[in-house]
């Protein structure tokens, strides 16, 4: 492919910094592209003429009422802005004029002018939580601008969460006298705490959410208590404390008068603290967490301007280091007090926007110098403060871009800075600043920025002025896994294209050490920090009393160890793990053993805590949580992986994906799940028959009959959210009682985690409303079977899909008949794969949206692979895609295989040979585990112990099932998957 065109092609370019003259910082500063890192969003078409709600005269000034209307046109501020704009305009320079100017623009090309008011800006982050009745939803702008992420406003998440609480609680009574007692407050606050913070967990981990925002500042000021923070401490009482009596006021208040806008200071403060506990969690536990943004200082008159003042926010900021306080609004007045903030702690930034074009043109260059006084400019970040109206962003553009030109030159002048220097600060405070503190990652993606401002020899990430290290600019994510001795490390991290979503709003990754524990750490604090981590679950979760601690064996059995909270947490402290024999990787489902099962030897289960999930659809006080398999020793922490680990297999290869070719793997799967009616024996003992639900079904469809099934398939889906399993779409599917549940994409240990625990969910539902669910691949002969198609895409910097998307694809297709042995694992699995029926075919060959191939291409380096369905082990199965492609990605494969655009069974053989198409796929279990015996790199990738125990365990289950008969055979496997 060719490479992209680059976005910036007539960008000015410093080729070398230091001999760079004054001509060169002027084009910088006018030209390179800026991150607006606070801005909301614009109105609709209908509302964006102005109105008395939202007047135009508003762009420059935050009064209100008479106060703007009447005065506003006196100010320089306002004078100032309508000559720019009617330059913009070409029209005269009246306020009258230019409104009638931009009203026929607006009226012939809204788009176009907001097109045209964006230009010079890279990336917004856009806080969307201003009258949202009236404006565009943040994901609209991206037409405009290559990158517009999401600022969440926490009060406006709290409200939300608290109106729908109050209702499901019973206490919606418009109108009526509140009449709780305040111990139901009590239990509903518990909640309230618990409910908020994994919402404010699952927003972090939304790939569009770049950043959290609190107007405190507005609702009671920043002088915010940290009381609260000691509330929900285990065993700590609610019942006296200040917070309860002040949230069953408020909440008596809200429910009476129907509104939950949230201006009650305890309550207030409260929110703030649980934030910023959340998000210090989450550097302990992700090794990073997003911004917090904070209005202060200049706000309309709901605002108190004394406690408006960002110097109350020290304390907040001393309490929490490892949080990322963004102070907004330049603080005006407060311009000085911000900067000594964030002068004085690595963890607090000095916004500069909103003041530009609010202010005079001495009043915008004067917030520039003072927030330079002390601010060290690799700390200071831009905004417009944009709203409703486009030319609040150009304006604000204008006179940031001629304010930051006019004091840098003035600067050198005075002998203060180089050109160097100036460039440098330049670029920093315009987008090096908010592309590094968001984890923007624009740099990967555009790399002409770096060349022109003299970047691409020098490491990107820093801040060149002050040789300041922030994190790279890409979101990481801390492992759950433990470095081999002398190996790799796990994953560090992944790009912004990778989503990290993880298994619940209450997974909590463990943080298990490795040969030498990370920054410093002692293995007790390890043990320390698990326990902390387990305990806040505890917290989370009053009620769970069990640990279910599970495992997958080579069969796709998912296995169980039940322990109580109590003897769990001891575990934890101490360090020590369940036991397991070796056996288990040659054990068959009724625990007969394979061919050379041993009874000596034993692993070690280490539970991950990032997979820590609460049961859903049972009966059951209980969570789960998935294990890594660690050889047997004494060492406390655990080290070294077993090697016949099926996650720890996955997850290696998704680190030497990253380590060699710098690729991160997306996944996700499209479970087909049938529903059907099993018929006991007269003891109860067994079953006799899975009987259809019902016939009269189809694809997409609600018959009568499926309406029947709608609650079922309704209270899966809601299980599945409330652990923060969200389902794309769902639907039914074409055989009688089946349906479809596609899962979001992951990455790829996250992604099979998460297909076992949505299975988990499937099965606790139906089997409550006395229903069999199952992935058995094909249980009616007369219609289509179930597939669990498997979709994988490459993600990286720059041009990775194009560099490595073909050699990938090569050595997937070039090990696919021995991958099957994996993918269609039982015999039974081959009657659902035929030509003609969409089920991937009969040929090695791949096809661009063909759902007649093994391998579908959906978008450039994103695939589906069709040949597999959900008998097997999904981590075992999806290792060994990775090890395929790894071996394409590093003998460099080339593609021989064209694309294929039919059927390549009705195609003829001319036309086969023509596209590369020479191999036919196994059409048996025989087949595929002979494929598989005989590939040495599948042998060598994914180790010779786990493929021979894979193939003993396969040939003993194909010898044992065709012991049975046709009749029990089906039987046993729809009792068993």
């Amino acid at each position: 492919m060719a490479p992209q065109p680059e976005l910036y092609p007539a960008l000015h370019r410093v080729r070398d910094v230091e001999s760079a003259g004054i001509q060169d910082l002027q084009q910088i500063i006018q030209t390179f592209p800026v991150i607006d890192n606070h801005a909301h969003n614009m109105l609709t078409e209908d509302n964006a003429y102005g109105s008395p709600e939202h007047p135009f005269e508003s762009i420059t000034s935050e009064a209100q009422g008479a106060a703007l209307t009447d005065h506003v046109h006196t100010s320089l501020a306002h004078m100032r802005g309508i000559k720019h704009l009617a330059e913009f305009y070409q029209c005269p320079e009246t306020l009258q004029d230019v409104k009638a100017a931009r009203y026929e623009w607006v009226r012939r090309d809204y788009p176009g002018l907001i097109k045209k008011c964006f230009e010079g800006t890279h990336a917004i982050m856009m806080d969307d939580g201003l009258s949202p009745e009236v404006i565009h939803p943040f994901k609209w702008h991206r037409q405009f601008v290559p990158t517009v992420s999401r600022i969440v406003r926490i009060e406006a998440v709290a409200a939300e969460l608290l109106e729908n609480l109050a209702h499901a609680a019973g206490f919606m009574r418009v109108g009526l006298d509140a009449d709780w007692h305040i111990s139901q407050t009590e239990s509903f606050l518990v909640r309230f705490n618990t409910v908020f913070r994994n919402q404010v967990r699952t927003l972090a981990n939304d790939p569009d959410v770049r950043g959290f925002k609190s107007v405190v500042c507005y609702r009671s000021g920043l002088d915010i208590s940290l009381e609260s923070r000691k509330n929900f401490r285990p065993h700590q009482s609610l019942t006296e404390s200040t917070l309860l009596q002040s949230f069953h006021s408020f909440l008596q208040k809200a429910v009476r008068d129907h509104k939950y806008r949230i201006q009650q200071k305890e309550v207030n403060d409260f929110l703030v603290v649980a934030v910023c506990d959340v998000l210090e969690k989450l550097v302990d536990t992700d090794g990073e967490s997003l911004p917090f943004q904070f209005h202060t200082g200049l706000g309309d008159t709901d605002i108190n301007l004394v406690k408006a003042n960002p110097a109350y926010m020290q304390p907040l900021i001393e309490a929490f280091p490892q949080v990322d306080f963004v102070i907004l609004h330049s603080s005006y007045p407060y311009t000085r007090e911000a900067g000594y903030l964030a002068a004085n702690y690595s963890n607090a930034w000095l916004d500069i926007g909103e003041a530009f074009p609010m202010l005079s043109r001495d009043g915008e260059e004067a917030i520039l110098r003072q927030a330079l006084e002390l601010t060290p400019s690799s700390k200071i970040l831009w905004s417009t403060d944009g709203h409703f109206f486009p030319e609040t962003y150009w304006l604000a553009n204008k006179h940031f871009r001629e304010a930051l030109e006019r004091l840098l030159t003035s600067y050198i002048a005075a002998g203060d800075l180089t050109v160097a220097q100036a460039i440098d600060m330049a670029v920093d405070i315009m987008f090096w600043n908010s592309n590094s503190l968001y984890k923007l990652d624009e740099e990967r993606k555009y790399p002409e920025l770096l060349r022109a401002c003299g970047r691409e020899a020098v490491d990107s990430m820093r801040t060149l002025v002050n040789g300041g290290s922030k994190s790279p600019s890409f979101r990481s994510y801390a492992s759950t896994t433990v470095a081999m001795p002398g190996a790799t490390s796990a994953r560090s991290g992944a790009s912004s294209s990778t989503a990290n979503i993880p298994m619940g709003s209450h997974s909590l990754p463990l943080r298990m050490g490795s040969a030498s524990a990370p920054s410093g750490q002692s293995s007790t604090a390890l043990l320390a920090q698990n326990l902390t981590t387990f305990d806040t679950f505890l917290q989370a979760n009053a009620g769970v009393k069990y640990i279910w601690v599970q495992y997958l064996d080579y069969t796709g059995t998912l296995r169980n160890r039940m322990l109580t909270t109590q003897q769990f947490r001891k575990q934890l402290s101490t360090g020590k793990a369940l036991a397991c024999t070796t056996a288990l990787t040659r054990l068959l489902q009724d625990d007969n053993p394979a061919t050379g099962c041993s009874a000596t030897g034993q692993f070690l289960l280490a539970p991950d805590l990032s997979t820590l999930t609460l049961n859903k659809g049972i009966d059951s006080p209980s969570a789960t949580v998935q294990t890594w398999w660690m050889a047997d020793s004494e060492q406390v922490p655990l080290v070294e992986h077993y090697d016949r680990c099926p996650r720890w297999l996955l997850q290696s290869h998704c680190d030497a994906l990253k380590s060699e070719f710098n690729i991160s793997m997306l996944m996700g799967f499209e479970l087909e799940i049938i529903f059907m009616q099993p018929v006991m024996n007269e003891n109860k003992a067994d079953f006799v028959e899975f009987e259809p639900l019902h016939m009269v079904h189809s694809w997409s469809n609600m018959t009568w009959q499926q309406l029947d099934m709608l609650p079922i398939i309704e209270e899966i889906v809601s299980h599945l959210a409330e652990i923060d399993i969200h389902l794309p779409q769902f639907h039914s599917e074409a055989a009688p009682g089946q349906w479809e549940f596609p899962l979001p994409p992951l990455e790829p240990v996250q992604a099979v985690d998460a297909l076992y625990k949505t299975k988990d969910v499937i099965r606790n539902v139906a089997k409550k409303h006395g229903l069999k669910a199952t992935c058995y691949p094909r249980p009616y002969s007369f219609t289509c079977g179930s597939a669990n198609h498997a979709h994988f895409s490459i993600n990286g910097p720059d041009h990775t899909v194009e560099k490595y998307e073909a050699p990938f694809l090569a050595g997937v297709l070039e090990h696919l008949p021995a991958l099957l042995a994996f993918m269609l694992p039982v015999e039974e699995s081959y009657q659902r794969v035929n030509a003609g029926i969409w089920s991937g075919g009969e040929y090695v060959c791949w096809g661009t949206q063909n759902k007649e191939v093994p391998l579908r291409k959906c978008g450039p380096g994103h695939f589906e692979l069709k040949t597999i369905d959900g008998m097997g082990n999904s981590y075992l199965s999806m290792a060994a895609l990775l090890a395929a492609g790894l071996h394409g990605l590093r003998q460099d494969l080339k593609l021989e295989h064209k694309d294929c655009m039919g059927d390549p069974t009705g195609i003829g053989e001319g036309e086969r040979q023509k596209l590369g198409i020479t191999t036919q796929l196994p059409n048996t279990l025989e087949k595929s585990l002979k494929a598989l015996d005989r590939d040495k790199v599948l042998r060598r990738g994914l180790g010779y112990a786990v493929v021979d125990d894979y193939l003993a365990v396969g040939e003993s289950l194909m010898a044992k099932l065709r012991g049975f008969g046709d009749v029990k055979r089906r039987l046993w496997l729809l009792a068993r998957y």
